[in-house]
């Protein structure tokens, strides 16, 4: 893949990540090892979008200011050098399914991968595309994307999602249900209180 070729993957992605994700805040709510109820909340910024490239911006070019030059056709060649050729080819092929993982994702784990120079925490995905995440300040940031089907790279046992919730950044709570596994009902007695409390009233008519 050529950087002509590059830059139109990385801007057709780049679109769809800031109509999707973007500025938002997203809680993943999962059957734990334990079968227990857990959650994790994952927060997107213009700046980590860099991370799922492979691409190494010049120097003068911030993380947030490469993913403006993307958004704004304004990306040259001559603005970034490629990482790994195989590694930033693999990243890109799942693109477009790490900018809709909120749609996607149906399994969550803790990261036990053999590359030992990659430092993630927690990996969100499927089984062929898959988010790693750090935790910093009660959150989860992504930090990497791994073309790998994730029962490979997680602890077993894989943690199950039941239900995806997303807000923007500037609301209080979750106001949007993304995801309810088939066969599950989310109630006041399943969900335990600290999910409760993060979702928008309006969902206690349906939950």
């Amino acid at each position: 893949m050529n950087k002509t070729e590059i830059i139109s993957t990385v801007h057709k992605c780049v679109c769809a990540y800031e109509t999707n994700l973007c500025n938002t805040q997203v809680m993943f709510v999962y059957l734990n090892s334990h079968n227990q109820i857990d959650f994790a909340e994952v927060r997107f910024r213009s700046h980590n979008f860099l991370h799922f490239t492979g691409l190494i911006p010049r120097e003068d070019i911030s993380a947030n200011k490469f993913y403006h030059l993307i958004l704004n056709h304004k990306l040259s060649p001559n603005d970034f050098a490629i990482g790994q050729p195989v590694n930033t080819e693999r990243k890109l092929q799942i693109l477009s399914k790490i900018v809709i993982i909120d749609q996607l994702a149906r399994m969550i784990g803790d990261y036990i991968g053999p590359r030992l120079a990659l430092y993630t925490e927690k990996i969100i995905g499927t089984t062929s595309a898959c988010l790693g995440l750090i935790f910093r300040n009660n959150y989860f940031i992504p930090n990497t994307i791994l073309h790998e089907d994730i029962r490979d790279i997680t602890q077993p046992p894989i943690g199950k999602i039941i239900a995806i919730f997303k807000m923007k950044s500037s609301e209080q709570n979750y106001t949007q249900l993304i995801y309810k596994k088939k066969g599950i009902t989310l109630t006041q007695a399943l969900l335990p209180s600290i999910v409760l409390d993060k979702i928008n009233p309006k969902f206690w008519t349906t939950l």
